[in-house]
């Protein structure tokens, strides 16, 4: 909550940034980009991760920690991303969205979509 507002984040991602999870170059540049754009749009006084930190696979507890425990986060939408041709698990896998959803059942919806 900020102050009486609700704060849903509709897209929240188990990111596997492995690099043995990209198919190929292609795969592995777009996670050296995405890198990039933590380096240069976290808000001043953020922790900025090495690329040890970040280029791994991300678990269900620890996003749950960030967006739960340490930011005034609500509920989240635990989003897959079907980026099977550059991603052997598509970057966020829906098996570990689902156990996202499963383990905050009252704060994480599984795979939303707009209507």
């Amino acid at each position: 909550m900020i102050e009486d507002a609700f704060v849903f984040d509709c897209v929240c991602h188990v990111f596997n940034f492995d690099k043995s999870n990209a198919f190929g170059k292609p795969g592995e540049m777009f996670i050296d980009h995405l890198y990039a754009f933590h380096q240069v749009l976290n808000a001043p006084g953020e922790k900025t991760l090495s690329p040890e930190e970040y280029m791994r696979q991300w678990h269900p507890e620890e996003i749950g920690r960030m967006v739960f425990d340490e930011s005034p986060t609500d509920m989240i939408v635990a989003q897959p991303l079907p980026l099977t041709d550059l991603f052997k698990d598509g970057l966020s896998s829906w098996e570990r969205c689902a156990e996202m959803a499963r383990l905050y059942p009252d704060r994480a919806i599984f795979w939303g979509r707009l209507i």
